[in-house]
């Protein structure tokens, strides 16, 4: 009889001993996002919290995003039963209208799901978008010789938007877009930028427009090139 009590005690702390144990748990999902955002919010900011949803402590030992745009710092690591910890998960951006998911993986004590993923989304929205890269490449510059660099720069909002104070440096670099010019919802225009360079060496120059959209107040354009020998002009 005591050895069948002893047996059934054993077993009972087992029992316990299995239910026990601490869970983490992502309020309000695994998934968070921000939907349709503008670049002009970039970074993007969010306060995600952190649950133990069992009933023993949870160790929280590593946050770890999925690459450098991400940070996510934690206000602390061990929750007791019931308490939660607040993320504070910033995002970085890049520049063009495109659609973004990462991630973050939070390792922790929880037997069941050591490597919790957060993902985060978002569907970044260009109100001026500048194709097909952002920047002016003159792949081609030899001394003497014009080169120049096309890029198309669309409306992407429902609402005309007006371009103005279009100012290239430096000032031997001419770019067809003159004075002040109106961008209709959905119009694309061309924009092309030359110059004949008049020694060799790194070639960089920027493009800015003042526009009146409250999204995107400016654009800014730069350019980029090597500029190589010529045998019929003074390269020096």
């Amino acid at each position: 009889m005591k050895r069948y009590v002893i047996t059934l005690t054993l077993i009972f702390a087992f029992v316990l001993s299995c239910k026990s144990q601490p869970k983490i748990e992502i309020v309000g999902g695994d998934t968070y996002d921000w939907k349709k955002v503008s670049i002009s919010e970039n970074p993007l900011k969010a306060k995600i919290q952190i649950k133990n949803a069992g009933n023993e402590k949870l160790i929280i030992n590593e946050v770890k995003p999925g690459c450098g745009c991400t940070t996510a710092p934690l206000d602390k690591s061990e929750l007791a039963p019931g308490e939660v910890a607040n993320l504070d998960v910033t995002l970085r951006v890049s520049a063009g209208q495109h659609d973004v998911m990462k991630s973050i993986r939070i390792s922790s004590n929880d037997p069941n799901n050591p490597n919790k993923i957060l993902f985060l989304k978002a569907n970044v929205f260009q109100p001026i978008e500048v194709t097909p890269t952002t920047y002016f490449p003159f792949n081609e510059m030899t001394v003497g010789k014009e080169a120049s660099s096309t890029l198309k720069l669309k409306n992407n909002t429902d609402k005309p938007v007006k371009l103005s104070k279009i100012e290239m440096t430096p000032e031997d670099v001419f770019v067809n877009l003159k004075g002040e010019k109106t961008l209709k919802p959905g119009e694309e225009i061309d924009i092309t930028a030359k110059t004949t360079p008049k020694k060799t060496g790194y070639f960089n120059c920027t493009l800015k427009i003042m526009t009146d959209s409250p999204d995107m107040p400016e654009v800014v354009i730069t350019g980029f090139g090597q500029i190589k020998e010529s045998p019929l002009f003074n390269n020096k």
